[in-house]
């Protein structure tokens, strides 16, 4: 199925317009310049405005006849093509009920891993990237921004009884 990009760049757009809008609420950090709004501030930022060009691409385009507002490509005939779109939306949902419970590491592993199998990655690649990505996230949120992951069963492996 291809939308046309005025669809999805207004999608953007108000994605980015109401995270906008959320992140005034977050609370200042004390004792930092900046708060924990900036980052979702400067990415919802940089979703409006790359929504307002796709907007503008999109008129262009159906002004001009080149595309239709929605039509289906022949990728979506596929079962293997229907059951990728699927499952992304499927591992976040799986991400969210299970990462309490199993923890960061061993929740997203297993998500990158099933997603790399299935969008072709070959099976020592795939398996060294679900060891080593969920690490260096785990780093990046844990140590750098200071964004607590939850550790599920692994918390007594890690921390102890």
């Amino acid at each position: 199925m291809k939308l046309n990009d005025a669809l999805i760049g207004a999608l953007l757009a108000l994605l980015g317009t109401a995270v906008l809008w959320q992140v005034q609420s977050f609370p200042a950090i004390p004792g930092q310049r900046f708060g924990a709004a900036l980052f979702p501030g400067v990415v919802a930022v940089g979703l409006v405005a790359c929504g307002a060009l796709l907007v503008l691409r999109g008129w262009r385009q159906l002004g001009s006849g080149e595309v239709a507002a929605l039509s289906v490509g022949p990728l979506l005939r596929e079962p293997r093509s229907i059951v990728r779109l699927v499952s992304v939306p499927a591992g976040i949902l799986l991400y969210i009920l299970l990462s309490g419970w199993l923890g960061f590491h061993l929740t997203a592993g297993a998500i990158m891993l099933g997603w790399m199998l299935l969008f072709g990655t070959r099976l020592p690649i795939a398996a060294i990237a679900a060891i080593v990505l969920p690490l260096a996230l785990h780093f990046a949120f844990y140590k750098l921004l200071r964004v607590p992951l939850p550790w599920g069963v692994m918390q007594h492996v890690v921390f102890g009884p």
